[in-house]
């Protein structure tokens, strides 16, 4: 079970005590008595065995009042792959200057990214979004799956190298691919629409992925040559059709 400081002012303004010293208090008492424990400023936890609290993604879906789960989190909270790496990776408008390096609660680090800018210039920040149900049954949210496919194309350093960011979507089953060239497309970054292109070529049969769906995705790949791998340039093959540069070990 989570606690924020706004849960606390609603239960207390209900009985009529409701004050920022007379919340203080009573929070500092209940993790003095090992009832509560603080993971972050404004979001507590039960005590008692780490075991009994809640999980990691849970978590990190209320660390911030705009949180989303995405990127390997939002598949891992839906199970749909095993946890590849120890951060829990989420979504938000943050203040500039803030460190993202979050609190640790079983072993896994919160770590927080911006909203990507195209979509929230936009307004659409919760765009290919919904509500998943997490292990204690308590719902939070999480980018849709096609989304988290073109998130991780679109920052594959949060995952990892670039065959652990393949082994993840290799565990992937079919998904909408119109969402996803949707998707793609309001994101508005061509290598990113490139490499998506390039991967679903790659899986053709066993995602469903049809000519005209590479085509739509082939609009959108950059003018010139790109490196898949934007933080190491490396030497690789020269894709034509996606402008693509891909290292050897793909």
């Amino acid at each position: 079970m989570l606690i924020t400081t706004e849960d606390t002012d609603v239960f207390l303004r209900s009985r009529g005590m409701h004050n920022p010293r007379t919340r203080h208090r009573e929070l500092a008492a209940l993790c003095a008595s090992g009832d509560l424990v603080r993971v972050q400023r404004g979001v507590y936890a039960r005590g008692g065995p780490e075991c009994c609290g809640p999980d990691p993604y849970l978590v990190a879906s209320h660390l911030a009042p705009d949180a989303v789960l995405g990127l390997h989190t939002a598949l891992e909270a839906r199970g749909l792959v095993a946890p590849t790496t120890a951060r829990c990776v989420y979504f938000t408008r943050l203040a500039s200057g803030r460190p993202r390096g979050g609190p640790v609660w079983r072993g896994m680090r919160m770590h927080r990214i911006l909203h990507p800018v195209a979509l929230v210039r936009a307004g659409k920040k919760f765009l290919e979004t919904e509500m998943v149900e997490g292990q204690s049954g308590v719902r939070m949210r999480a980018t849709t799956i096609e989304r988290s496919f073109v998130d991780l194309m679109d920052r594959p350093r949060l995952a990892g190298d670039w065959p652990a960011v393949v082994q993840v979507l290799d565990a992937i089953g079919p998904f909408d691919l119109d969402r996803v060239i949707h998707y793609a497309g309001c994101l508005g970054n061509a290598t990113t629409a490139a490499i998506a292109g390039w991967y679903l070529e790659r899986n053709q049969e066993r995602l469903g992925v049809t000519p005209a769906v590479l085509c739509r995705l082939e609009h959108l790949r950059p003018r010139g040559p790109h490196y898949l791998s934007r933080s190491q340039r490396v030497r690789g093959r020269y894709i034509a059709r996606w402008n693509l540069v891909v290292p050897p070990s793909l």
